[in-house]
């Protein structure tokens, strides 16, 4: 059972993610909104129409605040008005998959300040979270020209006032009334957005149609609803998670950009994507024995070759229900006779287990065949029935690894689990395309629960992986794929 502290945090973290998904859904119409219609004006409507929608439900708690909790609001909305102004003005002079990727730089930004101001340090797993995120906002919103515009100094200024947005709100939200406190924040950004507007764009334009929509929708789901949400749990998280789980925001607004406004797929994209989410499950997931067990469990070389043969097979085939055939029809052939051959050993106690961990009984006869044969007869089949090229070269890696195995076994013994992921992760992310390259992630934490389980040592596990990926770069190179 989940203790209560536990449970609390996984639900503010599951409606943070909700607000992640809601701002990221909006993202299209505000940015067709702010095409025909000037930046702070549209702010000025939308918050208006929070501020009344939040006044209407939530007016009478104000008187509960005091002046304290005003300041505070007050304090939480600057920096909240801050973020947007910095980042209005720094895109006129940077592009906007630069400003994308450093306002996203708040995520770094957080666990700093929130350890400087609120003495609350950050665990290794968020840590961890934290730069693979980093890593997926680059390759999802940069597109090349790494030089450093006065602009980018300027949309860094946004990053750091959203950053201290999220950490105010985690130092105010525990002892304030969240409804109030989220009533204040937003009636200081509708103000000092209308005194910019008054500054940038007077007089205002008349507001069309589709502006008025766009500034009532956004107004009431996006901001009043997002903001009292994001107050009221936060409380129950740490500002390190909270910036994680937004930013999640690029990838929903990707999404809906793909689904709403026929934006086009990259593997970059689906790359930066992958790592913002993997982040975001890295600082979610307790990384215990019990974890170490699953790990280790489900991602032993048997577990991993069908996914791998499936992917290669459907990349290299005329059409999906070719592909389905080869991978379902090799990968039978690689484990049924294997498996039959090892459950006879095992019966007759010629084995201690199914991974046949002791390093002497795989030497013998019986294992040995069985292991050749999970590489050289489906390859043998593939050659002789003109299968895919790429499972052909994927049945040849396995019998160098076969080999090259069987020889370092003689002597030591390295990790095969690491040894299969390094190999079969390698072999995907060079032929498909970067896309999957997120996946090169599952080689240190089969390695880091291989270790944590004592079933290898540190250094078989990286034994294992240098060899899967170096023979697995040999054999690519000697396919003439790289």
């Amino acid at each position: 059972m989940l203790s209560g502290r536990v449970q609390r945090q996984t639900g503010a973290d599951l409606l943070l993610l909700l607000v992640a998904l809601i701002w990221g859904s909006t993202f299209v119409m505000v940015k067709d909104a702010v095409t025909d219609y000037p930046v702070f004006p549209f702010l000025t409507l939308r918050f208006g129409f929070a501020t009344v929608g939040l006044l209407l439900i939530g007016g009478k708690r104000l008187r509960t605040l005091g002046w304290r909790g005003v300041g505070a609001g007050v304090l939480i909305g600057l920096f909240l008005f801050a973020g947007y102004a910095f980042q209005t003005v720094g895109l006129r002079s940077t592009t906007a998959s630069k400003a994308g990727f450093i306002t996203g730089l708040s995520v770094v930004i957080v666990p700093i300040l929130s350890t400087v101001l609120l003495r609350r340090i950050p665990s290794f797993s968020a840590v961890i979270g934290v730069c693979l995120a980093t890593v997926g906002l680059g390759l999802l919103t940069l597109d090349g020209g790494l030089y450093i515009a006065r602009g980018d100094l300027i949309v860094l200024g946004c990053a750091v006032s959203f950053a201290l947005h999220i950490v105010t709100v985690s130092a105010y939200a525990p002892d304030t009334d969240p409804l109030a406190l989220t009533i204040i924040q937003i009636i200081t950004v509708a103000i000092l957005s209308a005194l910019a507007s008054g500054v940038t764009s007077a007089p205002w334009p008349a507001p069309t149609a589709s502006t008025w929509f766009a500034a009532g929708f956004t107004g009431v789901l996006a901001t009043a609803v997002a903001f009292a949400v994001q107050t009221a749990v936060q409380r129950f998280t740490t500002p390190t998670h909270t910036a994680l789980i937004f930013a999640a925001e690029p990838v929903f607004a990707a999404i809906f950009g793909i689904l709403l406004a026929g934006d086009s797929l990259t593997g970059r994209a689906v790359a930066g994507g992958t790592l913002i989410v993997a982040g975001t499950m890295a600082s979610e997931i307790r990384w215990s024995k019990t974890t170490a067990t699953i790990i280790s469990r489900f991602m032993g070389p048997h577990y991993v070759a069908l996914p791998l043969l499936f992917v290669l097979a459907m990349y290299g085939s005329t059409s999906w229900q070719q592909g389905l055939l080869w991978s379902l029809g090799s990968g039978a052939v690689s484990i049924a006779m294997p498996l039959l051959l090892l459950r006879r050993e095992l019966q007759r106690g010629k084995i201690s287990d199914w991974h046949i961990t002791n390093r002497h009984e795989r030497l013998r006869p019986v294992p040995v065949l069985a292991t050749l044969s999970a590489a050289l007869v489906p390859l043998a089949l593939l050659h002789i029935l003109d299968g895919p090229p790429l499972l052909l070269i994927a049945f040849i890696n396995a019998a160098l690894l076969v080999v090259v195995g069987l020889l370092i076994t003689t002597s030591w013994k390295i990790s095969q689990h690491v040894c299969s992921v390094a190999a079969a992760t390698t072999l995907v992310t060079a032929t498909v395309g970067v896309g999957v390259a997120p996946a090169l992630l599952l080689i240190p934490i089969v390695a880091w629960a291989r270790v944590k389980i004592q079933a290898h040592t540190l250094m078989q596990t990286v034994a294992g992986g240098i060899m899967g990926i170096g023979v697995t770069l040999i054999t690519l190179h000697l396919s003439g794929l790289i």
